[in-house]
Parts: structure tokens; sequence; C-alpha cells
């Protein structure tokens, strides 16, 4: 190649500019940074929570459950592949009974236990499924403490609240337990999540993934298998909804956490000194939740955002069904502990063997389809936008309800409920709709229009 060649090639290339030089060593000397800090680091969290912001707009201008219905490349057998914790405390013992009913009306015959933070009773038996399969109880608070997990922290006041509790169990003082497990049951339950799950993985070590959920939370079988036949079990998942800061978010617990067993291996497995600081750390942190996401963090596994809009911490009749949610699975209810609310819902939804979708909710209560209301957009005395929040909009002195529906049609990715309260001269909108709530003197609908085109947007189960 000659001199003339040679320099014609030279004149075709760009070359970049002073101000382009300093931006890519900017990004370089960020990406430096970033690889250097440790997982857990603050500078690690704060670009990782911009990064689900950004993903999180997306999912909700841009929903998508196309890749639902494509071959499943790790199907599961949930009753053979899950390992399922129950949690629950000495004053929500009650409903354990009909939690691990649940699990029988879905049909989910995983291997099961369920823990608790206080001793056994002499009366306590192992729980047993519909299928005979049974369901162990553990102390894991007290089984902690006697392998030596919580060495030196016996006088944390945590710890010995737990002691006075068992004392008080085992004295048969059940007034005095009661009074105990309701004032300083949420202490004790940041206890057990770490144990829990490190107990699980000693007896049940090649579980495809875990499950951790509460005593008032119902899994719909179905729908978990249909997401989860989607992820890769052998890479560590860490999954569930997320609430918190930047600096530690975490799966509320509430509405089940789900963790592959890559995962689990992970941390139980190659980071024992990290395990055992959790242990430490157990005796003085808030939640429970986070202190496993944190703990998660610092072997570089964080909570997976992408799945949030599966997962619910409502029961059904107050549940939000969200326009980016509609055409999802829903995987979970929570707040179940009340009355037969467990029982009633287990009723309900055992006889679907497909998974349920956020849409489908009405259709299964008996609530009028989305249809109807565009024939008749407004119905008295009723609510279907529910629950305020920073998330819903409230527009004043409005005097009239067809104003309100005429502010909800305008809203049209804005608004797919509305409701109007005269006394107050207020017009409430969000983007999710109720089954709908009786609420004498007031007016409400769904927008119906949006609710049709959301359907027909969704892909078939």
């Amino acid at each position: 190649m000659g001199i003339a060649e040679r320099r014609s090639i030279r004149s075709c290339v760009t070359r970049p500019s002073r101000s382009q030089k300093i931006t890519l060593g900017v990004f370089v000397l960020l990406f430096v940074i970033y690889s250097l800090t440790p997982y857990d680091s603050r500078p690690r969290s704060f670009l990782r929570f911009q990064h689900n912001v950004i993903q999180d707009y997306y999912q909700n201008t841009h929903p998508s459950d196309s890749w639902l219905f494509k071959p499943q490349p790790y199907p599961i057998d949930p009753s053979n592949d899950i390992g399922i914790i129950v949690k629950t405390g000495f004053g929500t013992r009650k409903r354990v009974s009909a939690a691990v009913r649940a699990l029988s009306d879905e049909t989910l015959f995983a291997d099961t236990i369920v823990v608790q933070d206080f001793p056994l009773l002499d009366d306590q038996r192992n729980f047993t499924m519909a299928n005979g399969k049974e369901v162990p109880v553990i102390d894991i608070i007290g089984w902690n403490l006697k392998r030596g997990a919580l060495k030196g922290q016996e006088q944390q006041e945590r710890v010995m609240k737990y002691t006075t509790i068992s004392e008080a169990v085992e004295g048969e003082e059940w007034m005095l337990a009661d009074a105990l497990g309701k004032s300083m049951g949420w202490e004790l339950d940041a206890m057990k999540f770490i144990p829990s799950l490190e107990y699980m993985w000693q007896t049940l070590p090649k579980k495809k993934w875990y499950i951790m959920a509460d005593d008032d939370t119902y899994i719909i079988k179905s729908s978990l298998g249909l997401l989860l036949g989607h992820l890769d079990p052998s890479k560590p998942h860490f999954i569930g909804n997320p609430v918190g800061d930047y600096k530690g978010r975490f799966p509320h617990g509430g509405s089940s956490v789900v963790m592959s067993g890559a995962a689990l291996s992970k941390l139980f497995s190659q980071h024992p000194e990290v395990v055992a600081e959790a242990h430490k750390e157990s005796t003085t942190a808030t939640w429970g939740d986070k202190l496993l996401s944190t703990t998660f963090m610092k072997i570089g596994i964080y909570l997976d955002e992408t799945y949030r809009r599966f997962f619910n911490g409502e029961p059904p009749w107050m549940t939000r069904m969200w326009v980016d949610r509609f055409c999802l699975p829903l995987v979970s209810f929570h707040g179940l502990g009340g009355d037969d609310a467990m029982l009633h819902v287990g009723e309900t939804f055992k006889s679907m063997p497909e998974p349920v979708f956020w849409r489908q909710l009405g259709k299964i209560y008996g609530a009028p389809n989305f249809a109807s209301f565009v024939a008749e957009p407004i119905r008295p005395n009723m609510d279907y936008v529910g629950r305020l929040d920073e998330y819903s909009t409230t527009v004043e002195k409005v005097t009239e309800v067809d104003e309100c529906v005429k502010i909800c049609h305008e809203h049209t990715t804005g608004c797919l409920a509305w409701t109007f309260d005269p006394g107050r001269q207020q017009c409430n909108f969000a983007r999710w709709a109720i089954l709908g709530d009786v609420a004498e003197g007031r007016f409400s609908g769904i927008n119906g229009q949006v609710a049709e085109k959301l359907e027909v947007s969704c892909h078939s189960p």
C-alpha cells in the first residue's frame, strides 16, 4: 500500500474530539471504581438502583407478556423442585394449619417446613398435607442458639426476649406469652430469616428453588411454575416484590421471596463467614427481609426487580389490577390472617390448574366485566380505586360526576379507575382498579375502553 493510499484511509477515520475523550475517560473511571468497590458498597447500590428505575419505567410504558408463552427452557415440577418455608410466631401460630391446607388446595405438595420463634408445645405435632406428606415444625431461634451460631450474643436484648417468651410458653403462662408475642413478634421475626434458609439448605440441599412466605401468604402454584420455567435455577436468582431505598432494596416478605438453589449454594456453601456475620446482625436488624437482602449483596447477589410485577402484597379484595400487570400472572396474595380468609381464598383458587392473571380477578370473584363499563360507566355507592397513595391522583373542586368521568378519559394512560366524592368535591383516579368496595354516597367506575384495549393486547394463557 502506497503513501497516498494510507493518507486516504487516515482521512476517512474520525478522530475523537477532546470532549469525547473526556467522556470516555469518565466512563472508564466509573467502571474501574464500580469494579473495585465491595459488592454492597453505596456506589454499586446507587447505580443498580438507577438501572432498576430505568428498567421499571420501560416495563411500565411497554409491558410485554409474549416471552411467557414461549417454550419453557427450564420446566419444573413444583412439588419436587421447590422447598417452602412458612414463617410463624406465637401470636400468629393458629394461622399455620390454614396455610398448610392452602398449599394442599393448590396441590403444591412441595417439601415444606414451618419455622417459629418459640419452643414446641407439648401437644404440638407436625402438620400433614392432603397427600400425607409431613410438614415439620422447628423452633428456629432455639435451633440457632443450641448450635452456637449466636455465641456471644446471648445478652443481646432481642435474644433475652426470646428467652422470656420461651420461659412463658414452657411455664404455660399463655396470657403472658400472647402479650409478648404480639409486642415483640416483629423483632423475633428478624432472627428467623437466615437460620431458616440455612436449616432448609442443610436438610434439603438439592432443590432448584426455595420460597419463604409468611403464615398469611397464599401462593398460586400454576402462576409460579409459569414464571420459574423461564429462569435458570443454576444461576443465582433472588426475586420478589421490592421495597426500600437504594442502600438496601429488599423483597417484601409477605409477598413471598423466591431464591434459586444456586443462590443458597453460593451463600451457605461458599461464604460461611458472611452467614456467621448475618446471624449476629439478626439480633439488632430491624427487618429480616432486609437483612436477607443485604447479606446476599455482600456476595454479589442482588434483588432482581425484573419480575416484581408477578408478586402481590394484598388480599384479593384489595388487590390493585395495575395497567402494567394486566397481562402477567399473579403469584401471591398476602394479608390473609383474619377469620377464614386463607381458607376462602384456597377454596376459590384450588380448582384452577392454569395460571391466574391479574386481569382475571374480577371474573373469578364475580365483579362486573370491563365491557359493561363502556355502556354503563357510572356506578353509585361504589369505589373501584380503593386506597389512595402517592401513585393515585386527586383533582379538587370537581362538582359533577360527569366531570370526573371526563377527567379519567382524558388521562388514557393514567386512569384505569376513578371515584367521585361529591361531599369533598374530589375526583380520584389511578392506573389500577380493584374489585370494588361499597362506598355510600360516592360514584365510581372503570375506564372500560382502556381495560378492553389492555385485554386485547394480552396473549392467551
